[in-house]
């Protein structure tokens, strides 16, 4: 049987610094990393998982909590690119992942233990939005967390979210900048910081233009095409309707598209629209999708590392920075040709516009 020992001998290096060549940690040079692990490859050597585990007390396995906000995370086109993020991190640090769906009542011990895998998870990477009792029983079980695409206010949960209301301020800022001064709102009909923050950022940027809120421009709906096609069709049959909309979600402006066509209007001439998260349909919506993008895989990679950080003892459990949005414009609200990324973050105002890929 090939041993730690065996591949030291062939590259070179002690035992210890094989094991942290192939667990990921440690200080090890790039050039010493290689060759250990050509040595390991050559001896076919097959590190011993249980007794690493046993040895550092830890499991070595991250379990993705669900939120309630979406299907599956594999289905769900956005959470399928943060999951996507998490993973990464995790196999380059030799953590396994499981994914599991919320309870469907209130939380109780049994929800926790499979949540929990029995004791056999290390920390819980929290993605999307979940019922603040069972967030509150899952801290209480001492176990390293950490929320994604969410917060609790006032609660000291560590969370890794974009900036959606200066997203929200900087979609609604480019409408008015191609001239637009009716511009409808379509929000998320939601309870958690996501509904509420994307609203502060839209009257942001009317205000700054001393445009006042029109209450009868804002709707809204359920996240998804059918309930924003709805919402859509009641806007544009208002006496006086918008000229533009920004939509909180690409679903949503998809369905925002949807309703136009049906109701004869025109995209760009007749209604502007810009949705956010730049999921992958959106390049190919006719005509494309003005949107404000998510660093969605981003936001995945910086999650995990901080729970594990957590995990090995050395991160603190302090919230981030909410991480910056980009807009990219496309062709369903006019203005310049070609696609564009104008970057923004926290409540700076926009300093970056170039060309996207340059």
């Amino acid at each position: 049987m090939v041993t730690i020992r065996d591949v030291a001998r062939l590259a070179g290096v002690s035992p210890a610094t094989v094991s942290q060549a192939l667990n990921g940690r440690g200080r090890v040079d790039v050039r010493t990393r290689e060759r250990v692990a050509q040595a390991a490859t050559k001896l076919r050597y097959a590190p011993n998982v249980s007794g690493r585990r046993l040895a550092r007390r830890r499991a070595e396995c991250v379990a993705v909590l669900q939120g309630r906000n979406m299907t599956t995370v594999f289905s769900d086109s956005f959470y399928r690119v943060v999951l996507s993020g998490m993973a990464e991190v995790t196999q380059a640090r030799g953590y396994s992942l499981v994914v599991t769906p919320p309870p469907a009542q209130a939380a109780t011990d049994t929800d926790l233990n499979r949540v929990l895998g029995h004791g056999a998870v290390d920390g819980v990477l929290v993605a999307g939005a979940l019922d603040t009792s069972m967030l509150l029983a899952l801290r209480h079980r001492g176990l390293p967390i950490v929320l994604v695409d969410n917060y609790l206010p006032g609660v000291d949960l560590p969370a890794v979210v974009p900036d959606y209301q200066a997203g929200a301020r900087l979609a609604t800022e480019h409408l008015l900048r191609l001239g637009h001064r009716r511009v409808a709102f379509l929000g998320a009909a939601v309870s958690y910081p996501f509904g509420w923050q994307t609203l502060e950022g839209y009257g942001e940027a009317l205000a700054a233009q001393a445009i006042g809120q029109d209450p009868t421009l804002v709707r809204r709906a359920a996240i998804g095409v059918e309930a924003a096609t709805a919402a859509t069709r009641s806007l544009l049959a208002l006496p006086e309707p918008p000229t533009a909309l920004f939509a909180v979600t690409d679903a949503m402006a998809i369905g925002a598209l949807r309703a136009a066509r049906e109701c004869g209007v025109r995209v760009p001439d007749g209604l502007a629209v810009v949705g956010m998260d730049d999921i992958e349909m959106s390049a190919y919506t006719d005509p494309p999708l003005t949107t404000v993008r998510v660093a969605k895989d981003a936001m995945g990679r910086l999650a995990a590392e901080w729970l594990i950080g957590l995990i090995e003892g050395d991160a603190a459990g302090q919230p981030v920075p909410a991480l910056p949005t980009e807009l990219i414009v496309r062709g369903t609200c006019g203005g310049s040709p070609g696609t564009w990324v104008l970057a923004a973050s926290g409540a700076t105002r926009p300093t970056i516009f170039t060309k996207e890929g340059t």
